[in-house]
C-alpha cells in the first residue's frame, strides 16, 4: 500500500496537536510496510524537520519520503481574490506543491490522506481521499464575542471554507463523537469515522508523584481555547486555590505563553515560553488544571497528563474524545469554585493522586495506544480505496 499525506505540519511526536497524531499514524504505517510520502506545506524549523525525517525513516520496512513547501507570498490583491474564491487555501498555491502532488498521482497511490481541515481543498477533485479533522473552528467561535470587523470577516470565511470542504469530502476521520455529529450536519452522505487520538506511549514514562504543591497548565496560547483556559485559571481559579493552600505554586507554559500571559507572572505564578519538551512541565507538577469553556477536539495536554500519570482537573470540554469517567480517571467540574475545590483536594491527598495516576495511564493504554488506533485507520483507508 502507498499513502500520500498532505499536512500543514511536520509529523513529530512533540510538535503541535496534529503533528503528534500524524507522527504516530505514519510510524505505525511504516512499521506495517506501507510506503508513505508526506508533502508538508508550512515553514518549519529545519532541525525539527530533520529529526522527524530521521525518526520516520527508521520506523519500519515501509519507505518514507518527505518534501517541504513554503507558503508562497503573493501580491495583496491576488491573495484577496484567492481568499474570496477559496478561503484558507494556501496549501494549493505553495510553490511546487501542485506539481509534486501531480507526480504522486501519476505514480499511483492507494489513499490520499489530508491532515487538518484546510488541507481538504486539495482533495475536492482527487480520488481515494480521507480528510482528517481534529477540531472545528466554527464551533470554537460560536459563542465568542467578536472584537473587530476583521474577526467577523474571518468567521464568515471559516464558515464558507468549512461548508465547501466538508460537503465535497466523502471520507472523513474525526477524533470525537461531537465532531462527527457536527460534520454530519454539513454532509450526511459522507462516511465520517470516529478514531481516537493516539500517543506513542513509549515516549511517555509514568512520572513519580510530585511532592511539592505545584499546579500546571501546558498549551499553545495562540489557540483561543487554551489561552482563555489559562486566563481563567490564573485570574479566577488560582486565587481560590491559594486561599486554601498558601504554599501552592502555578506553572503555565507553552507556545507564545509569555506573549499572552507575561503580565500575570508573579511570586506564585511562573510563565514559561515555548516549552522544549512536555516533561519540562509534567515532571514538576502535582496536578494539571485545564478548564476550557469552549474548544473542539482532543486536548492533547489532558491526554499527555493521563499518560504521564499526572492527575487532571478539567471541564467537560477538556475531556472530549478521551472518555474519562469523573472521579475515576480525573475530576470533571464546570464552575470555578468546584474546580478549585478539586485541585485543593488533590494537592492534599497523595493516595487519591496515586489512584488517578494508575487509572489515567490505564485508560490511555486501553484506548489511545498506537496499535488499536492504527487498525481503525486502516479500516477507514480501505473504505476510501474501495469507494
Amino acid at each position: 500500500m502507498k499513502v500520500v499525506v498532505v499536512s500543514p505540519a511536520v509529523p513529530h511526536p512533540f510538535g503541535e496537536t496534529a503533528a503528534r497524531g500524524l507522527y504516530v499514524l505514519l510510524a505505525g504505517l511504516l512499521a506495517r510496510g506501507v510506503d508513505v510520502t508526506c508533502l508538508v506545506v508550512m515553514e518549519e524549523d529545519a532541525a525539527r524537520a530533520r529529526e522527524a525525517r530521521a525518526r520516520l525513516e527508521g520506523a519500519g520496512p515501509g519507505r518514507f519520503a518527505m518534501s517541504l513547501f513554503a507558503p508562497t507570498v503573493r501580491p495583496a490583491w491576488r491573495r484577496r481574490v484567492r481568499s474570496l474564491l477559496r478561503p484558507f487555501s494556501e496549501t494549493l498555491h505553495a510553490e511546487g506543491f501542485a506539481a509534486a502532488l501531480a507526480r504522486e498521482a501519476a505514480a499511483g497511490y492507494d489513499v490520499l490522506h489530508l491532515d487538518q481541515l484546510w488541507s481538504g481543498w486539495v482533495g475536492l477533485r482527487q480520488p481515494r481521499t480521507v480528510l482528517n479533522v481534529y477540531q472545528l473552528e466554527i464551533v470554537d467561535w460560536e459563542h465568542r464575542r467578536l472584537q473587530s470587523l476583521a474577526e467577523g470577516k474571518a468567521l464568515v470565511q471559516m464558515r464558507r471554507a468549512t461548508r465547501r470542504i466538508v460537503r465535497g469530502s466523502r471520507h472523513l476521520r474525526v477524533v470525537s463523537r461531537r465532531l462527527q455529529a457536527r460534520l454530519r450536519e454539513l454532509n450526511a452522505d459522507a462516511r465520517c469515522s470516529v478514531v481516537p487520538f493516539a500517543l506513542d506511549l513509549s515516549l511517555y514514562p509514568v512520572q513519580p508523584l510530585a511532592r511539592e504543591p505545584v499546579v500546571g497548565l501546558l498549551g499553545s496560547m495562540h489557540w483561543l481555547p487554551s489561552r482563555t483556559a489559562a486566563e481563567r485559571l490564573i485570574t479566577r481559579i488560582w486565587p481560590l486555590v491559594r486561599r486554601e493552600v498558601p504554599r501552592a505554586r502555578l506553572l503555565v507554559g507553552g507556545w507564545n505563553a509569555r506573549r499572552y500571559l507575561a503580565r500575570h507572572a508573579g511570586p506564585d505564578v511562573t510563565v514559561v515560553e515555548n516549552v522544549p519538551h512536555p516533561l519540562d512541565v509534567f515532571s514538576r507538577i502535582a496536578v494539571l488544571a485545564y478548564a476550557p469553556a469552549r474548544g473542539t477536539g482532543v486536548k492533547v495536554k489532558v491526554l499527555e497528563a493521563l499518560a504521564y500519570g499526572v492527575p487532571v482537573v478539567t471541564t467537560g470540554e477538556g475531556v472530549e474524545g478521551v472518555e474519562c469517567e469523573d472521579g475515576v480517571h480525573c475530576w470533571i467540574r464546570e464552575d470555578d469554585d468546584a474546580l478549585a475545590a478539586r485541585i485543593v483536594e488533590l494537592l492534599g491527598d497523595e493516595a487519591q493522586r496515586g489512584r488517578f495516576r494508575e487509572a489515567g495511564r490505564a485508560l490511555v493504554e486501553a484506548r489511545h495506544a498506537p496499535a488499536r488506533v492504527l487498525e481503525q485507520m486502516l479500516e477507514v483507508y480501505e473504505a476510501a480505496r474501495q469507494a
